[in-house]
């Protein structure tokens, strides 16, 4: 394994760099999306869990916006960047049109339209008016769910995905869909941490932690079935470079988990309503009386982010495991 970071070229070092920005781009879009399903369930159910779910959704759109902007740059950069290391003559080979078009035509090129489809959906979905019922809404949310379909779907086709069976590829889209509305969603809840009521906000991390079991019930069921379609024996774990840098992998996520646990059984039920006109935390951390609760909220407010790093350096796993490493170092 470290022979292989020791041979990394430019090109492989802004590989993964674009290849971490296109997972964030993914994120981003498909944890927002989850957390406007959330707010617009709620308030179809009368139930809303957000005091503000225009702001909230205008919010999310931006969020989303950005996202699939930040995508659709690292998928033409990283696409141009593999024309480049294939071409073998430079930068300048980055628009070597032989190699284009046989890179285009290939699977690479196919990952890379669908997620460019992808990024671009999600971008018409932003600027509709998802606050609004009726047409509006749903023309939004449909363009949503066709764009988690065509990310999650460009997984399949590249990478160890692509030397699978089909069940093994539909595993890996539905891996990726969950885990990357987990992860996305974590800016999202740390942002409301900051502008609502200490009761709102228990509201939506009630209904996100009610959530959260079924994603990580998925994600675990899922990633434990590729793990025995990757690995023929738990030896491989520890003997190559690919299985230690799983295991490394599966030690941060581990640790993800457990901060996901402290959330739904400790900080989330110490929440209560301090009964502020202002939901912000400034305030909050400024009212004496309520002191106790303002720094619960405080309390969850830092242990998402410390979440959010921890994503990121998953991220960060997942992008070198699929440039640098893979199954075949297993032989």
């Amino acid at each position: 394994m470290t022979d292989a970071f020791m041979a990394l070229s430019l090109f492989d070092i802004l590989g993964i760099m674009t290849k971490w920005l296109i997972y964030i781009g993914v994120a981003s879009s498909l944890g927002g999306f989850l957390m406007m399903l959330m707010n617009v369930g709620s308030t179809i159910r009368k139930q809303q869990i957000d005091s503000s779910t225009a702001t909230a959704c205008d919010d999310l759109s931006g969020y989303m916006r950005k996202g699939a902007m930040i995508g659709l740059l690292a998928v033409t950069i990283n696409f141009f960047i593999q024309v480049a290391s294939f071409a073998e003559t430079g930068l300048s080979g980055m628009w070597d049109p032989l190699m284009t078009e046989i890179l285009w035509q290939s699977s690479v090129g196919g990952s890379v339209s669908w997620r460019i489809a992808g990024f671009v959906l999600v971008l018409l979905a932003t600027f509709m008016p998802v606050k609004k019922t009726g047409l509006p809404r749903h023309s939004a949310l449909g363009l949503l769910l066709v764009a988690t379909f065509c990310l999650a779907y460009s997984f399949t086709l590249i990478g160890h995905s692509a030397d699978m069976d089909d069940l093994g590829k539909w595993l890996v889209a539905l891996h990726v869909v969950t885990i990357g509305a987990w992860i996305g969603s974590l800016i999202p809840l740390w942002t409301k941490c900051g502008r609502l009521e200490a009761q709102s906000l228990k509201s939506v991390m009630d209904l996100f932690g009610k959530l959260a079991i079924f994603i990580v019930a998925v994600v675990v069921i899922t990633g434990l079935i590729l793990l025995s379609l990757l690995f023929q024996s738990p030896g491989e774990f520890i003997d190559t470079g690919y299985g230690r840098a799983i295991l490394t992998k599966l030690f941060i996520i581990s640790a993800i988990l457990a901060i996901a646990a402290l959330h739904k059984f400790s900080l989330v039920p110490n929440l209560v309503d301090n009964g502020l006109e202002s939901g912000s935390l400034a305030v909050k951390l400024s009212s004496k009386p309520k002191q106790g609760e303002a720094n619960s909220v405080g309390m969850l407010q830092r242990s998402i982010g410390v979440e959010i790093l921890i994503a990121a350096l998953i991220l960060t796993t997942t992008a070198v495991l699929s440039s640098v490493l893979g199954p075949q170092s297993l032989a």
